[in-house]
């Protein structure tokens, strides 16, 4: 093979990593997809879909198919985007009213935790930080076990800020304090929300997660 020959083939190359960037060419998707189905398949587009870190082929026949970017898994037929869970605001007044403690200044940012929140502790600066901007008030829920005995506590307790993620056995169980956490948690479960961190924003859209927040903050 002479030279100009390998050059224009290391071009082409190149260029289709460029085009498609960490995602098959279309060529490379039928032979993958050719493979995997046991009949000939002809891939005629591929974008890729980096929030899902994979890449979208729609075939000559008209079907859709997704490929992890590893090449390692294949997905045939469609993706639906999971709706924005919102809390709509007589539920959110009602969560209000059943704070612990406010801290901060802005908007209200209402925050679903427990003492034993093990994500809360880990990133407890990275949500100080968040006084700066919002009011933060603290809603004690706990959805099983410990957790949920933990909320009940805080709110036995009356625990300040200083004190909230300071768990103090054994935890302390009132029934004022179950009776608060368990009309939270109904109001939270027909929204099918049943983990902490929860944070609610102004708007009322429900995040999972402090990162998951912060990404929506930016």
């Amino acid at each position: 093979m002479g030279r100009k020959s390998l050059t224009g083939i290391i071009l082409s190359l190149t260029l289709l990593s460029r085009a498609y960037g960490s995602c098959p060419s279309p060529q490379e998707a039928s032979v993958i997809l050719s493979r995997l189905t046991g009949t000939v398949v002809a891939a005629v587009e591929v974008k890729p879909l980096p929030q899902f870190n994979a890449c979208k082929v729609k075939t000559e026949s008209g079907d859709t198919f997704f490929i992890s970017a590893d090449r390692k898994l294949v997905i045939e037929g469609i993706l639906l985007k999971v709706p924005q869970v919102v809390i709509e605001e007589k539920d959110r007044e009602k969560l209000i009213k059943r704070a612990l403690f406010k801290v901060g200044k802005g908007e209200p940012l209402i925050v679903l935790t427990n003492p034993l929140c093990r994500a809360c502790s880990e990133n407890r600066e990275k949500i100080e930080e968040l006084s700066e901007r919002f009011t933060l008030i603290f809603v004690p829920v706990g959805f099983e076990g410990e957790e949920f005995e933990a909320a009940v506590d805080a709110y036995c307790r009356k625990k300040s800020a200083e004190e909230f993620f300071k768990a103090e056995k054994p935890l302390k169980v009132c029934d004022w304090g179950k009776l608060r956490v368990w009309s939270s948690q109904d109001v939270l479960k027909k929204y099918g929300i049943t983990a902490t961190p929860t944070f609610i924003l102004p708007d009322g859209r429900a995040l999972v997660g402090i990162e998951e927040l912060l990404r929506s903050l930016k």
